[in-house]
């Protein structure tokens, strides 16, 4: 029996050490940033999601060229953050807590939904990431707070 304990609580820390070992995962989420909570409802409570904005998951790829693109990827997950930002242009590879920063105060001033209009949404997007006027090909994927996915295109 204590054997068996012992193989269990070895195998968990391995499991918890190999988990831990994903660059993109934010390690130093602000106190005002909540993961997404379960939404498993006991009898007389009141249990909501709670997201610092209105989206769980975002993604984002300009397309400037066959060599220079723009790319963002946002997940809050019941596991934790992950956030990655990619920009050629500027030779930005950055992951983890430093994208969450920096995308960060830009996910604040984004306030479409599920209900907005494609244009509404990227017109909204270029404006927020400073999207320059020379780009091919803008998508956005996103999935709400609620579930919903969403997926927004332009095309030059």
């Amino acid at each position: 029996m204590m054997r068996n304990y012992k193989m269990l609580l070895v195998f968990s820390v391995a499991a918890g050490l190999l988990y831990g070992c994903n660059k993109d995962e934010v390690k130093d989420v602000p106190t005002n940033a909540p993961t997404e909570q379960n939404t498993n409802q006991q009898a007389g409570e009141n249990v909501t999601d709670q997201v610092p904005f209105n989206f769980i998951e975002f993604s984002l790829d300009v397309d400037y060229s066959a060599t220079e693109s723009y790319e963002v990827e946002y997940e809050n997950k019941k596991n934790g953050i992950e956030a990655k930002l990619e920009d050629d242009r500027n030779n930005e590879k950055i992951q983890g807590d430093e994208a969450y920063t920096k995308l960060e105060p830009l996910f604040k001033q984004l306030t479409f939904d599920s209900t907005t209009s494609n244009d509404e949404v990227i017109d909204q997007v270029i404006k927020v990431f400073n999207i320059t006027d020379d780009y091919q090909s803008i998508e956005v994927e996103v999935e709400f707070a609620d579930g919903t996915e969403k997926e927004f295109k332009r095309l030059k």
